[in-house]
């Protein structure tokens, strides 16, 4: 009886959604307690969750339905499905999943669907950190980049981008099983950001509401460019990285960061970069490879004063010796 009970709670409450969403999610704590834990009761039961999933799906499949109650209902397939990607089969997370999510995908600049939009990327990022979902990855992901990195920074803010931004990077680095078939993503989506980041905007962003929410009383953080933004998630990206890869990309970030022209942009980058290394965000091999590239590669003149010879350049003094080598007189 449990997953029959369960399936009809959330039915239930599926027909309720256009009430409870305008509260909010979490504005009903009843009502969240009810709704997770009929989650974690179907969750149990895999055959009887897919059955369930398909039955909520939307009619209007692969295309946004123009009624605002259909997208509402969309709305809650979304934010219901994210929990069981888990659980699913690589087929049922696919064709039922991803092509549910996918034409939400760009719709942020419409504010009303601005729920529906992030519940779509969620969905996608859920499905392509499931263990299970190794070939769907490989076979999705560039295409989800490339929406990614259209949206921002427009429709997505800073911290989300960050957040997804990270997240693939630890599904496609070891020991995920997409790492064992395809060992050059992880440097490939450095290689994008890097090079978006070279050419980024570097006006400051509006600020995030969420970020402003977080902070409270205390200061509000300082605005952001986009390109101080693409800089720092670089930076969050380092914990995750091959032992190789994390030697070649610590000197890079450093040069990266020193590109950027704003004093308080770029002391908001410095910070990051000393967090990553001393927070106990990287495993002990990883902060030992930091710990020497700090201390004996030219990490601390990279960051501390890489902005100072960056405006030096190559100067030498009049009358210096020239840079060819001395001829021997034996």
């Amino acid at each position: 009886m449990a997953p029959v009970l369960a399936t009809q709670t959330l039915h239930t409450l599926r027909h309720l959604y256009f009430i409870s969403s305008r509260l909010g999610p979490s504005s009903f704590s009843q009502h969240t307690f009810v709704y997770l834990t009929a989650i974690d009761i179907l969750t149990a039961y895999p055959l009887q969750s897919d059955a369930f999933l398909k039955s909520i799906a939307s009619s209007h499949f692969g295309q946004i339905p123009r009624h605002p109650l259909d997208r509402t209902l969309d709305l809650y397939f979304l934010n219901t499905v994210e929990h069981f990607t888990l659980v699913l089969s690589p087929v049922t997370n696919e064709e039922l999943l991803v092509a549910a999510a996918v034409p939400y995908l760009a719709a942020g600049g419409n504010h009303n669907m601005l729920p529906i939009f992030e519940a779509a990327h969620s969905v996608m990022l859920a499905v392509l950190s499931a263990p299970q979902s190794a070939e769907i990855t490989a076979k999705h992901l560039p295409f989800y980049i490339d929406a990614l990195f259209k949206v921002f920074p427009e429709n997505l803010s800073p911290r989300q981008f960050r957040l997804a931004f990270k997240t693939l990077l630890r599904v496609t680095a070891p020991p995920s099983p997409l790492s064992a078939t395809q060992p050059d993503l992880p440097a490939t989506l450095l290689e994008l950001v890097h090079h978006r980041a070279l050419h980024a905007p570097t006006s400051p962003l509006p600020p995030d509401s969420v970020a402003l929410a977080l902070a409270g009383s205390d200061a509000p953080p300082p605005a952001l460019s986009e390109q101080a933004v693409l800089v720092l998630t670089l930076l969050d990206a380092l914990p995750f990285l091959p032992i190789i890869l994390l030697e070649e990309w610590l000197p890079l970030c450093a040069e990266l960061m020193n590109v950027i022209e704003d004093n308080d942009m770029r002391d908001v980058t410095k910070r990051r970069f000393w967090e990553v290394l001393v927070s106990g965000e990287m495993d002990p091999e990883r902060s030992g490879v930091a710990v020497a590239w700090w201390t004996s590669k030219g990490g601390v003149e990279a960051v501390l004063y890489g902005r100072e010879r960056l405006a030096e350049g190559d100067k030498m003094m009049s009358g210096a010796l020239p840079a060819g080598g001395r001829d021997s007189k034996l």
